[in-house]
């Protein structure tokens, strides 16, 4: 029997600077190369292979909630789910009424990732968009006026901004059939983020493709936010950090460590040491 072990990254697997701890390489580099079958499920995109480099991941991840799965050996992606165009358009018209817009994730088969954006609403997208500008494998622009046609490849929408600013914007996408919002609170911020992408495309969606790509028995599943509800619940094994929202802890199978004491790394190396789930490959 083979277990294939998967984690949100902020707030779960990295620290409070939004970095891998030196203690959590310590201990999972040595059992990934030894065979251990570990990977993350996270709302980032190609921020989130920087951050994992110093693990030399060698399973698929999910991205984007659910909307991306990337390969760290290809160095590319390997399926991504885009949005109807005509919801997408129904979710531009929204955030237009509300005098907003989002950064829109586009897919083109030529270039790759790419971002759009209009305007930027406050200092926090500000710093998304610095923070993330000079990557590699995807470009930000700003344009004029966004675009959802047939040949846009939409698939994903994300802002940030206070809580009762983006509810009820929330409130209004949920009536477009075809996509999923989810609102949940920054780790690093009081601020939140409202995230929208195909409803059929969700960090258990993408965990368990994972599992079935890999012929893994087994799923053990480690979140702290409101969108690692869903992974977690359809886990073999749903682990809450000890930092997680109330929410999160209330549907976990067990509640370790917490993000910024290496809980994740911890909880593995113990059951490394003991056997715990660990057979052969």
């Amino acid at each position: 029997m083979k277990t294939l072990f998967i984690s949100d990254l902020d707030g779960t697997l990295l620290d409070r600077q939004a970095h891998l701890s030196e203690e959590t390489i310590r201990i999972l580099r040595p059992m990934i190369e030894n065979g251990l079958w570990f990977t993350a499920a996270t709302a980032r995109s190609l921020s989130a292979v920087h951050l994992l480099s110093p693990l030399r991941l060698k399973l698929p991840c999910v991205q984007l909630n659910g909307v991306l799965l990337y390969d760290f050996v290809k160095r590319d992606y390997i399926s991504s789910t885009a949005i109807d165009p005509q919801a997408a358009n129904a979710v531009l018209s929204v955030l237009r009424s509300f005098g907003r817009m989002a950064f829109v994730y586009k897919s083109d088969r030529d270039y790759g990732i790419h971002v759009e954006f209009e305007t930027l609403s406050n200092p926090v997208e500000e710093a998304f968009f610095e923070a993330r500008k000079n990557q590699d494998y995807k470009s930000f622009s700003q344009v004029p006026h966004i675009t959802a046609g047939e040949q846009d490849q939409v698939i994903y929408f994300t802002m940030v901004d206070a809580y009762e600013r983006l509810a009820p914007i929330c409130q209004a996408v949920q009536a477009i059939p075809g996509v999923r919002p989810t609102l949940y609170s920054d780790n690093y911020s009081d601020l939140y983020f409202l995230e929208i992408f195909c409803s059929s495309a969700t960090k258990a969606a993408g965990m368990l493709e994972i599992k079935k790509r890999l012929g893994a028995d087994r799923v053990v599943a480690f979140g702290d936010n409101l969108n690692d509800i869903g992974m977690l619940q359809a886990a073999d094994v749903g682990i809450a950090v000890g930092d997680a929202a109330e929410e999160v802890k209330k549907c976990a199978d067990l509640i370790i460590g917490a993000s910024y004491e290496d809980g994740v790394a911890r909880y593995l190396e113990q059951e490394w040491n003991r056997g715990g789930y660990f057979l052969e490959a």
